[in-house]
């Protein structure tokens, strides 16, 4: 789908419960092409998360998985994970609640209707707290 006949819009997502992971679902009757996908992430002073940004079509079959970062969050940090195309897997940049972390999109990646958009995270603890994902998407009509 070409951007032209799309609107390109932020969407932000639902904030799961801490200890729970990042879930959205593509609208019914829409289609998403990816350009970004950002998540911010509070670790407190157990555990040392590392998410996977997980895409499943409406099967639930895995088609596309990436880790946030090279390393593991630390202990009592806030950290911005963000995933686009063109973007190079990094570690953890920053201290305390400053953490910033990018990994790569495939470019053009358009996601269908009952498609999902998840995290499965190593380490996940009572003390990891995710906020509402923010979505960059070129949204049209299917």
């Amino acid at each position: 789908m070409p951007l032209s006949t799309a609107d390109v819009v932020v969407l932000t997502g639902t904030n799961p419960a801490a200890n729970a992971e990042v879930s959205e679902t593509v609208a019914a009757g829409k289609g998403y092409e990816l350009l970004s996908i950002s998540i911010s992430c509070v670790q407190g002073i157990t555990q040392t998360p590392q998410p996977i940004l997980v895409l499943k079509d409406s099967t639930g079959a895995v088609i596309y998985e990436s880790f946030g970062s090279t390393t593991a969050q630390a202990v009592s940090t806030t950290c911005q994970y963000t995933w686009a195309p063109g973007l190079t897997l990094s570690g953890q940049v920053g201290a305390t609640t400053n953490v910033h972390a990018t990994a790569s999109l495939p470019q053009g990646l358009v996601l269908l209707p009952g498609y999902t958009i998840t995290t499965n995270t190593i380490g996940i603890g009572a003390n990891t707290d995710y906020a509402a994902p923010k979505l960059f998407v070129a949204r049209f009509n299917v």
